[in-house]
C-alpha cells in the first residue's frame, strides 16, 4: 500500500503571508480613501460657503523649475503621507494649516476654520490712539470640523477591507 504525504504547512504558510499583506494594503487603501474623502468634503463645503475661494491674487510661489504658480485659498486643506509607528499604528494626517510656503496665503483659511477673538487697533499711523477701535472678529465656519463629523470613515474602511477578504478568498 502507497502513503500518501500531505504536507500543509508550506501552503498554510503562503496564505498566512498574502492574508496580511492584503489586509494591510486593505486598510492603507481605506485611510488613503477616507482621508481623499475628508479633504474632498472640506473643500466642497469650503467652495459654498467662501466667495473669492479662486481669487488667484491671493498667492504665489515657485516650484521647482523657478517658475511662478498661482494658488487659492483651498490649496491650505492637505492630505499627508500614510507613517507608521514600528508596525504597531498607522495614520495620516489630514489639515488646514496651509502649504507653507514662502509668499503663500493658505495660512488664512485656518482663520477661517477656527475663528479669531474680538480685535482692537490700539495705533493709528505710529501714535496711540485715546481710544481703542475695535476692528471686528472673524466667526468659525467650521468646514473641516463639518466635513469630519460628515464622512463615514468606518464605512469605508470596512469597505477596503471587504474587498481585501475577498481577493484573499478568491485566489
Amino acid at each position: 500500500m502507497a502513503e500518501l504525504g500531505l504536507d500543509l504547512t508550506d501552503a498554510f504558510e503562503k496564505w498566512k503571508k498574502l492574508t496580511t499583506e492584503e489586509m494591510v494594503n486593505g486598510l492603507k487603501r481605506g485611510m488613503r480613501k477616507a482621508a481623499r474623502e475628508i479633504r474632498e468634503t472640506t473643500v466642497e463645503n469650503a467652495r459654498q460657503g467662501i466667495k473669492t475661494y479662486n481669487n488667484h491674487a491671493q498667492g504665489q510661489y515657485k516650484n521647482k523649475w523657478g517658475e511662478y504658480e498661482q494658488e487659492n485659498i483651498l490649496d491650505a486643506v492637505r492630505v499627508g503621507k500614510m507613517k507608521d509607528n514600528y508596525d504597531e499604528e498607522l495614520f495620516i494626517k489630514v489639515h488646514v494649516m496651509g502649504t507653507g510656503r514662502e509668499n503663500s496665503k493658505t495660512f488664512r483659511f485656518r482663520f477661517l476654520e477656527k475663528g479669531t477673538k474680538d480685535r482692537y487697533a490700539l495705533t493709528r499711523n505710529g501714535k496711540a490712539l485715546k481710544k481703542q477701535r475695535y476692528l471686528g472678529r472673524i466667526q468659525p465656519r467650521r468646514y473641516f470640523g463639518r466635513a469630519k463629523q460628515s464622512v463615514d470613515v468606518e464605512g469605508i474602511y470596512l469597505k477596503e477591507i471587504k474587498k481585501s477578504i475577498e481577493k484573499v478568498n478568491n485566489t
